[in-house]
């Protein structure tokens, strides 16, 4: 058995710094967290919108983008209501997620609490993330979660836990812009040495020849 993973494109996806900040997160400059993807039942973006509902109530610095489409959109539009500190917009082409990813503080990734993803899933936008250089804040447990905490990439919560979400988030506007883009570095030192798409192709390549 061979392991290949997933892995972003490093020419696509390049290291981009952190965007400007004042010395904290305020509502003036709040903490910008996105998420790209789809919008359906298994990403349980509803949690999101439950710990967003506390952040508001807290008055926490934060705004998150909801960028992508999917069955469940409407509904998660609906259940968002009058909240301030949500935004949502649309799809966009693959090859303009770089200029996109690199205007957030953090990637945001979301499953619902299925045994199955403890293992068996592999996100696009968590290989995107570690390329272009940003912390991540997850609720998915499993593999995914435990990568981030032992590489100390961002924080991460339960699934389906809006308050243990909220913790974690609080964790990443009370750190210092040293300590985040000291999880960007790492994040991309991974994406360089694991995850670069080039490297698993010519490991790709060479188990071919091997075989032939």
């Amino acid at each position: 058995i061979v392991w290949l993973p997933n892995g972003p494109d490093l020419n696509l996806f390049r290291n981009f710094p952190l965007p400007p900040e004042k010395q904290y997160f305020d509502k003036s400059r709040p903490l910008n967290l996105f998420y790209i993807g789809a919008h359906g039942e298994a990403n349980a973006l509803d949690n999101i919108i439950d710990a967003a509902k506390i952040m508001e109530m807290e008055d926490l610095p934060v705004k998150i983008f909801f960028i992508g489409d999917g069955p469940e959109k409407k509904n998660l539009i609906k259940k968002a209501g009058d909240l301030k500190n949500i935004i949502f917009k649309d799809p966009i082409p693959k090859n303009k997620i770089p200029e996109l990813m690199k205007k957030s503080d953090a990637i945001l990734l979301s499953l619902d609490d299925v045994p199955l993803f403890r293992f068996g899933v592999s996100p696009n936008k968590l290989y995107d993330a570690y390329a272009i250089g940003r912390p991540l804040i997850s609720t998915v447990p499993g593999d995914i979660n435990d990568e981030i905490n032992n590489y100390k990439l961002g924080f991460t919560a339960k699934a389906r836990d809006p308050e243990n979400l909220v913790s974690a988030i609080k964790m990443l506007i009370n750190s210092t812009r040293i300590d985040r883009e000291a999880m960007c570095s790492r994040a991309r030192k991974l994406a360089e040495t694991i995850y670069s798409r080039d490297k698993i192709n010519n490991k790709f390549n060479r188990m071919l020849r091997d075989i032939i």
